[in-house]
């Protein structure tokens, strides 16, 4: 995506108010002042060096915020055909339409139980409500404190509502990424089955065919890693590790065939929409397609998220 130009730098910005005070010194604090110029003039060219060559945006506001990817704004089809090979599809994933979406920032990593503590300390009078404390979730409470157990500060946090994701987001100055949002971000413009590609999902690439009754918290991966499962975008884990909840109200014929910009879902509904797959589910639902749903309030095992920003 084209960045903003840099502003052109003149050496004048920075010579002009030195050269109004030259009069009236002597050769050695003229020889001074000069080199002062000189100096003044080389980091302008640095400066426009970096912003040219390497496309920093200096000063302007126009990297992503951290630890976030900027998604293009354009075209994708969403959805898929399930009269295909393979069978798979659902109903609720047709009919394929062009969706136009803005530019907007999305995380790399799904939140972690580190981050998601933090916040609960800081919340803690609703913390009930966005969060179910169990043996199997990746948070603990010691002292009325909210911790990540040890050695799985950077698994994901689970078992959060919908709430819980929406609260934490908005705390943060972010949002949650609306469902087309997701998508786009999951497998970009070229139609791709999975993050990665049309290869069957393993466990190099996602959490896949994993007991917690057998492997625990092993069932889950730190949110920065299996690199190969990575989208089109570099986003990690879009299928497998939590389900990840969006913003949208779920309904089941909510696609049409007409082109639509930046749709935000149904405005009421009972469920909200999960994306992404887990650790335990099959290749079938790791599909960037597959649309799951659950209601805003209800905690399972399997439920996190990540967040999205717009600019």
């Amino acid at each position: 995506m084209p960045r903003q130009k840099f502003p052109a730098l003149r050496w004048s910005v920075f010579a002009g108010p030195l050269l109004k005070q030259f009069s009236g010194f002597s050769p050695v604090q003229m020889t001074v002042k000069s080199q002062m110029i000189k100096l003044a003039v080389s980091f302008c060219f640095v400066l426009k060096f970096l912003a040219v060559f390497s496309g920093f945006a200096l000063a302007f506001g126009d990297a992503p915020p951290l630890n976030m990817a900027e998604i293009p704004g354009g075209v994708f089809n969403m959805g898929t055909e399930i009269e295909n090979a393979k069978e798979w599809g659902d109903t609720d994933e047709e009919p394929v339409h062009e969706v136009f979406l803005s530019m907007y920032y999305i995380d790399r990593y799904e939140v972690t139980a580190a981050q998601f503590s933090e916040f609960l300390n800081d919340n803690s009078k609703d913390a009930g409500s966005y969060i179910e404390l169990t043996p199997s979730v990746t948070i603990e409470k010691v002292n009325d404190r909210h911790q990540p157990r040890p050695g799985l500060e950077n698994l994901p946090v689970n078992r959060v509502s919908w709430f819980g994701a929406d609260a934490y987001c908005r705390a943060n100055g972010k949002r949650l990424p609306t469902e087309a949002e997701w998508e786009y971000a999951a497998r970009g413009t070229d139609g791709r089955t999975f993050p990665w590609g049309e290869e069957a999902p393993d466990n190099t690439r996602a959490t896949y065919k994993r007991k917690f009754a057998e492997m625990g918290f092993n069932v889950m991966e730190p949110v920065d890693g299996l690199k190969k499962g990575r989208s089109p975008f570099g986003l990690h884990h879009m299928a497998g590790n939590v389900w990840e909840w969006v913003s949208d109200w779920y309904d089941e014929g909510d696609y049409s065939d007409t082109f639509v910009k930046d749709p935000q879902g149904p405005e009421t509904g009972t469920t909200k929409v999960l994306r992404g797959g887990n650790w335990y589910y099959k290749a079938y639902y790791m599909r960037a397609t597959y649309r799951f749903n659950e209601k805003p309030d209800i905690f399972k095992i399997w439920q996190g998220f990540r967040c999205a920003k717009s600019p």
